[in-house]
C-alpha cells in the first residue's frame, strides 16, 4: 500500500476515534451535571442522614457494578475486536457469566449493609439498589464498544441520568420517601438497558443467555487480572465511604459522600486525560524513546501546574461552594473537600508512571502499585477516622494516592526508566504559599479563590520558564492515529 494511502488510511481511523472520544467527553460531562443535580436535589429534601444513606447505597452499588463487570467486558472487547468469537457468541456467554456474578453480588450487598452499616433505613435502601445490578449483565457497554458504537453507550448513560434525576424529582419530597430513591435507580437502570437491549436486538445479535459454563470458565480466567485491578481501584475510592458509615455513623457518612461525589468526579477526567494522551506514549515508547520521555516530561509539567491549580482554586472556595451545590445542611463537608480535592492532581502527575507501566506491558506493576495504595486507605482509615472524622477519611485516600504514585514511580523507574517527578515541586511551593497567605489575611473564600487563581496563573510562566512551551508541546502532540513517516 502506498505511504499516502495507508496515511490517509490512519487519518480516517483518527478522525473516527476522535469523534468517539469528543462523543465520550461530552457523555461524561452531560452524567456527571445530571448527577451532580440530582444528588444536590436529595441533600436539599433529605435529612442529613437519610442523605448519608443515599451515599452509602450508591458507593456500595458502584463497586458492586465493577465487580460484577469482572474484566469480562474488556475480554469480550478484544476477542471479539480479534475475531476470535462472533457477537452473537460473545453477547449470549458473557452476560451470562456476568449474571452469575450478580447473583451473587446482590445478596451480598445487603448482607454487608445489615453487618456494618449500623443504620435500618441504609439496608433497607441498599436492598432496593441491589435488585438494580441484577440488570447490570443486559447493559451490554462493552458490545457496542467492541463495535464502535460508543454513541449508543453515551445515549444509554444520559439516559440513566435523566431518568434518575427526573424519578427523584418527582417522587422525593422529603425523608419519608427515601425508599423510592432505590426505586428509582432501578428504574433508571431498567431504562438504560431496555434501551441498549432494542438496539443490539434490531442491528447486532439477539438477545439470550448461554450459560456455557466451560466458556464463562474460560472467559473469568482471562479477565481475573483486569477485574482485580477494577475492584482494588474500587476499593481505594469506596472503602472510606463504607468504613466512616460503620466507624461514625450516617451524619458524617453524608459529609463525607458530598464531598467524595465531587473529588471522584474529578479523578474521572484525570483518567480520560490519559487514555487520550496514552497513543501518544505508546508509539513514542517503541518508535522513539527519547520523544516520548520529552513528550512525558512536557505533559507532566502541564498537567501539575493545571491539576494543581484547580485544586487550590477549590480548596480556597470549599465551603461555600459545598453549601451551594448540596446547601447549608452540608456545608460541613468542606474541610474533608479541602483535603480530598488533592486525590486529582496527585492522580493526574501519577497517571504518567502508572500508564508508562502500561506502555510497557508492565500492568501487573501497575496492579501491584494500586494493592499498596489499597492497604494504606484501609490502616489510615482505621486509625485516621475515629480522632478526625470525615477529614481523617479524606486524608486516608490522600495518602493512599500518594501511596500508589510512590509505588508506580519506583516500578517504572525500574522496569522502564525514570518517570518525571521535579516538575511538580515548583507549583506546590506556591499554592502553599497563597494557602498560608489566603488563610493569614483572612480573605473571604471566593475572593480568595478568584485571587489565589489569578496570582498562581500570572506567576506560573515567571516562576517557570519551561511551562508555555511544554503546554504548546502537549496539545500538539500526535497519537497511533497520524503515525510519522519514519515509522510506518
Amino acid at each position: 500500500m502506498p505511504l499516502e494511502r495507508l496515511q490517509a488510511n490512519f487519518a480516517n481511523q483518527g478522525l473516527k476515534m476522535l469523534r468517539g472520544v469528543g462523543v465520550l467527553w461530552l457523555g461524561q460531562i452531560v452524567t456527571k451535571g445530571v448527577g451532580l443535580a440530582a444528588f444536590a436535589y436529595l441533600a436539599r429534601k433529605l435529612g442529613t442522614e437519610e442523605y448519608g444513606a443515599v451515599e452509602y447505597a450508591m458507593g456500595l452499588a458502584t463497586f458492586a457494578a465493577l465487580a460484577i463487570d469482572g474484566g469480562l467486558g474488556s475480554v469480550g472487547v478484544r476477542r471479539l475486536a480479534q475475531g476470535e468469537r462472533s457477537p452473537e457468541k460473545l453477547a449470549a456467554v458473557l452476560p451470562a457469566a456476568q449474571f452469575c456474578i450478580a447473583a451473587i453480588v446482590a445478596p451480598g450487598m445487603v448482607l454487608f449493609a445489615w453487618l456494618f452499616a449500623n443504620d435500618a433505613r441504609a439496608v433497607t435502601l441498599v436492598a432496593f439498589v441491589s435488585i438494580s445490578t441484577l440488570l447490570l449483565p443486559l447493559k451490554q457497554d462493552w458490545l457496542f464498544q467492541a463495535l464502535g458504537k460508543v454513541g449508543h453507550i453515551v445515549v444509554g448513560q444520559t439516559l440513566r441520568g435523566v431518568a434518575f434525576a427526573a424519578g427523584v424529582m418527582l417522587a422525593v419530597s422529603g425523608s419519608a420517601d427515601l425508599d423510592l430513591v432505590g426505586v428509582m435507580e432501578l428504574a433508571s437502570v431498567a431504562a438504560a438497558a431496555l434501551y441498549l437491549i432494542a438496539i443490539q436486538r434490531r442491528s447486532i445479535a439477539p438477545i439470550r443467555m448461554d450459560f456455557a459454563w466451560r466458556d464463562m470458565l474460560d472467559l473469568g480466567r482471562e479477565g481475573a487480572a483486569v477485574g482485580a485491578a477494577a475492584v482494588v481501584w474500587a476499593l481505594i475510592q469506596y472503602a472510606p465511604l463504607m468504613m466512616i458509615a460503620k466507624m461514625a455513623g450516617m451524619a458524617d457518612t453524608a459529609y463525607f459522600g458530598a464531598a467524595h461525589r465531587l473529588g471522584v468526579s474529578l479523578v474521572t477526567f484525570s483518567w480520560i486525560y490519559h487514555f487520550n494522551f496514552y497513543p501518544a506514549i505508546a508509539q513514542r515508547m517503541i518508535g522513539d524513546p527519547e520523544s516520548m520521555a520529552e513528550l512525558t516530561r512536557a505533559s507532566f509539567r502541564a498537567a501539575a501546574w493545571g491539576g494543581i491549580g484547580l485544586a487550590l482554586t477549590l480548596t480556597l472556595a470549599a465551603e461555600p461552594l459545598l453549601a451551594l451545590l448540596f446547601g447549608e445542611n452540608l456545608r460541613p463537608a468542606a474541610p474533608a473537600f479541602g483535603v480530598l480535592v488533592w486525590t486529582f492532581p496527585i492522580t493526574l502527575l501519577s497517571g504518567h508512571a502508572r500508564w508508562l507501566l502500561v506502555a510497557a506491558r508492565r500492568a501487573q506493576d501497575m496492579l501491584v502499585a494500586q494493592l499498596a495504595g489499597c492497604v494504606t486507605a484501609v490502616v489510615a482509615c482505621a486509625l485516621l477516622i475515629g480522632s478526625f472524622g470525615t477529614v481523617g477519611a479524606a486524608a486516608a485516600m490522600v495518602l493512599a494516592c500518594l501511596t500508589i504514585w510512590a509505588a508506580a514511580q519506583a516500578l517504572v523507574t525500574i522496569r522502564v526508566r525514570a518517570a518525571p517527578f521535579a516538575a511538580c515541586v515548583l507549583p506546590t511551593a506556591l499554592a502553599i504559599g497563597i494557602l498560608a497567605s489566603a488563610k493569614w489575611l483572612a480573605l473571604d473564600p471566593w475572593i480568595a479563590s478568584v485571587s489565589g487563581l489569578a496570582a498562581y496563573c500570572a506567576l506560573a510562566p515567571l516562576l517557570d520558564r519551561a511551562l508555555v512551551r511544554d503546554i504548546i508541546c502537549v496539545i500538539k502532540a500526535k497519537s497511533l492515529v497520524v503515525p510519522d513517516p519514519g515509522l510506518v
